[in-house]
């Protein structure tokens, strides 16, 4: 629009957006969208008549990281939360907003404050529908984008799309053909650039030679950037037109327009704004679609792909202008372009759980979405969010703080949170993994679906926050963290005299915690087994993070577990006469040298950093048998838990 715009250009219609009085002068727009609502009275004259509910045609005024300002005729404005700008998940409203891009928003509340009423709207498309907004129809974005386009430069080279002609190679590419138009192709400059796409070019890939002469089909005209798109694919070549069959062609467009009919449609480019296509039940002739929307500006190019079939309305057919049709809502895949092991077939979202999935790109980190429970195994949900797109729900993010005390096994974690077999549930997406070891990916990672796993989480806070929460891992985890970790088993070494429990603290990350950190009891110590059973839950705090060593360090907090006595918490504890758990250290002639473990907090504050202390002591010859005996120590080993005084 602003490159029609200069002194002396004349407007029909424009509508008053913001009147400044103390400037003497009033702001408008000729926003086609903006004009039609004004026109047909769908505007506010203030923020009093705004109601919940109510549809409404404006611009995005700004952007924040937190959402984009919408700004109406009389000097209105609301704001639309990040969560209320797309039914796709977005991580700054950038990905699909401008400012100044026209929208239909819906009010989604009123709120009275002192200085005036504040409202909040929503963009998604599920909820913004253009029909309601009573001036627009669901064809209006795409005439009014095509009308601006066309109505930059002369639009007599329109014409020539979906005529027969010839082209001269000029280079041949991996990613198309550069080519040259003849000196007699109408009302195409001489001097125009040519290009032929990969897909359009492969029917005569092996004829597209330097300076060979090929037919073409002029498939889009760049008026402004005086680039022609051809296509050397036989099908739309055989049933281009001449001179002669340009009227037969219109013809056979207007009557599918007059009559109303849908018909198909082959997507045969994908541009950043729109699609060119074919229409094979009107002779293969040439139209155009957006692939955009008001409220919706993300780039088209993982929703649709060339060879995709789609169905539409035919809604203009004039001469020397574009055709264009009005394509269906988006299918929840694209068709198959080759083979069915083809690259978009593979990344297409099989009977995806949530209707809105289209891709498997669809599943970004922080999308909240719908996934049906497939099974329970161990410490983790499996769940399907597509037939061929798997997903895990690890134990660990069923809930914000401890599970319940009363919670004896992890069927019983998952049971408690809603998630049993065959249920559909709701989940929010942390990241993918690899299928076999669960390392997170990037998500740009082009692997198939069929071998990455998309973790999940249930937890209410992740659910209700912005975004998706950091992904734990040794690089992420501080000393002083708490967790409300899970049993995985006891492992020891004999050879070198320690045992530990390990716990997961999440997917794929397990903590360590020493025996002398683990408790005071020489019996659980003994037998620790009977005491830590896998599966069950424990509330664990960081001691210190090796990432060197891939090492995380824990010691009890809180709640800890049940029936396991912590280890003492300060020396004040290590009184005469009270049982501590000891482990044996150096055994000499005379003594034995063991260290008590003990756990301490700065001022003994449970959020500080803890530390793992283990305090020396001896026990002499004397003191290790109840009788005087040749060799005291001889039951004894290093590395051995005792109960000593």
């Amino acid at each position: 629009m602003a490159a029609r715009v200069a002194a002396g250009t004349r407007f029909d219609s424009l509508v008053v957006t913001k009147p400044a009085p103390e400037r003497s002068l009033v702001m408008v727009s000729a926003k086609p969208a903006l004009v039609k609502a004004a026109a047909a009275g769908r505007t506010l004259a203030s923020a009093a008549e705004a109601t919940t509910g109510t549809t409404l045609v404006g611009w995005i005024q700004g952007l924040t990281s937190f959402g984009a300002f919408v700004a109406f005729p009389g000097d209105l404005t609301a704001l639309a939360p990040l969560e209320q700008l797309s039914d796709q998940y977005i991580s700054t409203p950038e990905d699909s907003f401008f400012v100044c891009q026209t929208v239909v928003a819906v009010v989604t509340s009123v709120e009275d404050l002192p200085d005036g009423r504040r409202l909040r709207v929503s963009l998604k498309n599920s909820v913004a529908s253009v029909a309601a907004t009573g001036c627009l129809d669901p064809a209006s974005f795409l005439l009014t984008y095509f009308d601006e386009l066309e109505g930059l430069a002369d639009a007599a080279p329109l014409a020539e799309i979906g005529q027969q002609t010839t082209v001269r190679v000029k280079q041949k590419h991996s990613y198309g053909v550069v080519v040259a138009p003849t000196a007699t192709q109408g009302a195409i400059p001489a001097n125009a650039s040519g290009f032929v796409t990969a897909d359009q070019a492969k029917d005569a890939i092996d004829k597209c030679k330097p300076d060979a002469a090929l037919a073409a089909c002029v498939l889009d005209v760049d008026v402004e950037k005086n680039i022609v798109d051809y296509s050397l694919r036989t099908a739309l070549v055989a049933g281009g037109t001449g001179k002669a069959g340009r009227a037969t062609a219109h013809a056979a467009l207007a009557r599918a327009l007059a009559e109303g009919r849908e018909t198909q449609a082959v997507v045969e480019v994908v541009k950043e704004d729109y699609l060119v296509l074919s229409l094979p039940l009107l002779g293969n002739a040439i139209a155009f679609a957006v692939a955009k929307s008001f409220n919706d500006r993300s780039k088209p190019f993982m929703r649709f792909k060339v060879g995709q079939r789609l169905s539409g309305s035919l809604v203009r057919a004039e001469p020397n202008r574009r055709a264009l049709v009005l394509l269906r809502p988006a299918p929840t895949a694209p068709a198959r372009t080759g083979s069915a092991g083809s690259s978009a077939d593979k990344r297409a979202a099989k009977d995806p759980v949530d209707p809105a999935i289209s891709f498997f790109e669809d599943f970004q980190p922080g999308l909240v979405t719908q996934a049906r429970v497939q099974s329970i195994k161990g410490v983790q949900a499996n769940l399907d969010l597509a037939a061929n797109i798997k997903g895990r729900l690890h134990i660990t993010e069923l809930v914000d703080g401890p599970i319940d005390a009363a919670v004896a096994s992890p069927a019983d974690a998952f049971a408690a949170a809603g998630v049993r077999a065959g249920e559909t549930i709701q989940v929010k997406v942390l990241g993918w993994h690899d299928a076999k070891v669960y390392k997170y990916l990037p998500i740009t990672h082009r692997a198939s679906p069929m071998k990455t796993v998309i973790e999940t989480t249930i937890r209410p806070a992740a659910l209700a926050a912005d975004g998706a929460p950091p992904a734990l891992s040794l690089k992420t985890i501080k000393p002083g963290q708490v967790f409300n970790g899970f049993v995985k088993g006891i492992r020891e070494q004999a050879a070198k005299g320690w045992t530990e429990v390990q716990v997961v603290l999440g997917p794929a990350l397990v903590g360590h915690l020493p025996i002398q950190a683990a408790t005071s009891s020489h019996a659980v110590a003994a037998n620790p087994g009977r005491y830590f059973v896998a599966g069950t839950s424990i509330e664990v705090q960081v001691a210190s993070v090796d990432v060197d060593k891939k090492a995380i360090h824990l010691v009890p907090h809180g709640r800890y577990t049940r029936e396991v006595a912590p280890p003492p918490g300060s020396a004040a504890q290590l009184v005469r006469g009270a049982r501590v758990l000891a482990v044996v250290g150096k055994i000499v002639p005379d003594a034995m040298l063991v260290t008590v473990g003990m756990v301490v907090r700065p001022a003994g504050d449970e959020g500080s950093v803890p530390q793992l202390l283990r305090i020396k002591g001896r026990v002499d010859a004397f003191d290790a048998a109840d009788t005087l005996v040749e060799k005291p120590f001889a039951g004894f080993a290093e590395g051995q838990p005792v109960e000593a005084v």
